[in-house]
């Protein structure tokens, strides 16, 4: 079945490493309530998330608003750090799921500085996109970011009708993610046939929790 993406969507970090501090500006999800969600910012003297661990510091999200900034500071200089988003708490507790970073901004000692002396970070997300289309199966490729396991860090994808999602389930399908490789692609049956000129949109989600989104994308069926 022939389709057109219509729009893609992916949690948005942009950063900047002035001296011993970062600021890190974010895009949540449209819809998103990303405080209600226990959604967190956390930062790793490293080179890639080390999923599972706790940063230093991490900083929760306050307000419900979709952008917003945090800054980290007293850092050690001339050492690589990285951002990350965590797009929710462990299960059933208040404490920060490092396995859910759907988003990162990293810094390189030496980077890409500027005459006055800001290094601009190097933004990363994860996406999902359909491959191939058919009344009772979908084909998606999806990227998580460097050193996630998708199946041990409980991913999941989703699907609804419509172009817009919500993060408290409503969705036609979900499948939890098999692979432990951080980009691969995943054969999805659905039970409810994909009709032709119909609008659907699949979400990738970090976690375990239905508020655990962190990309979408919405496509359109071609009519017959």
């Amino acid at each position: 079945m022939d389709f057109k993406i219509t729009q893609q969507e992916g949690i948005q970090l942009v950063g900047k490493l002035v001296g011993s501090t970062v600021s890190v500006d974010y895009t949540a999800m449209l819809y998103e309530q990303p405080a209600d969600n226990g959604c967190f910012l956390s930062i790793w003297q490293d080179t890639q998330i080390p999923f599972g661990k706790a940063g230093d510091p991490t900083n929760s999200i306050i307000g419900n608003e979709r952008t917003g900034s945090q800054v980290f500071d007293q850092l050690t200089t001339n050492v690589p750090y990285i951002v990350g988003w965590g797009a929710g708490n462990t299960a059933g507790t208040s404490k920060p799921n490092y396995g859910s970073i759907g988003a990162s901004v990293s810094f390189t000692p030496g980077g890409d500085e500027d005459s006055g002396g800001i290094v601009t970070g190097v933004s990363d997300q994860v996406s999902i996109t359909p491959a191939l289309v058919s009344a009772n199966s979908i084909v998606a490729t999806f990227d998580s970011l460097d050193g996630n396991n998708p199946s041990e860090n409980g991913n999941w994808i989703g699907l609804w009708q419509g172009s817009t999602i919500d993060f408290d389930g409503g969705y036609l399908e979900k499948w939890d993610v098999t692979s432990t490789n951080n980009s691969d692609s995943q054969g999805l049956n659905v039970t409810q046939a994909i009709r032709s000129g119909s609008t659907y949109t699949l979400a990738y989600a970090s976690g375990p929790n239905k508020s655990d989104i962190v990309a979408r994308v919405t496509f359109k069926t071609s009519g017959y």
